[in-house]
């Protein structure tokens, strides 16, 4: 499948890469238990999904550590429109880690295994909107004009304000975990 034939402002290895990087950015953002790192690359229902388990580990004092976190393997499995003309595209991804929870006061291993890296497949949707202005035409804060930093955070330094990338680019729609 060629996202070009729907999105001619990037081809599959870019759009891969994007993929890579908000599934980096998500798992990273777990692991230190701070979703507001990637509110401007997710949807509010990936936000909501995620949002109970975070709060799980804050409350008892945990992390849930992704250790050398990086994807196998990303692919397109299909690419279509919705009813208002928004690009869907579905992504199969493999991501490896080392996956397991430690406590914040001891910094001691709870659970899971700090040795040996994991494999997990996951089925993503991400979505670009049919009125999708041109990412390169606005970087700037739409309250107060500064650049915004949308590559990290989102977030405008100088007021605050987090600048909705769903108005100029893909974000993450839904993430499953397959099996």
């Amino acid at each position: 499948m060629n996202i070009n034939s729907y999105d001619s402002t990037l081809d599959n290895g870019m759009f891969y890469t994007k993929v890579d990087n908000i599934y980096v950015m998500l798992f990273t953002a777990l692991m230190f238990n701070d979703l507001s790192r990637v509110d401007h690359k997710v949807s509010d229902k990936v936000m909501e999904q995620y949002a109970p388990i975070v709060e799980q580990y804050k409350n008892k004092n945990q992390r849930h550590m992704y250790g050398q976190l990086n994807v196998k393997s990303t692919e397109i499995t299909n690419i279509h429109l919705d009813e208002e003309g928004n690009i869907l595209v579905n992504v199969r991804l493999v991501g490896r880690f080392l996956d397991y929870v430690i406590d914040l006061a001891t910094r001691k291993k709870i659970s899971g295994d700090d040795q040996i890296r994991t494999e997990r497949v996951y089925d993503l949707v991400l979505k670009k909107s049919a009125n999708a202005k041109k990412l390169s035409e606005s970087r700037h804060c739409p309250s107060c004009g500064q650049h915004a930093d949308l590559s990290n955070t989102g977030k405008c330094p100088s007021c605050g304000t987090i600048f909705n990338l769903e108005d100029y680019d893909y974000i993450l729609e839904s993430i499953d975990v397959v099996g």
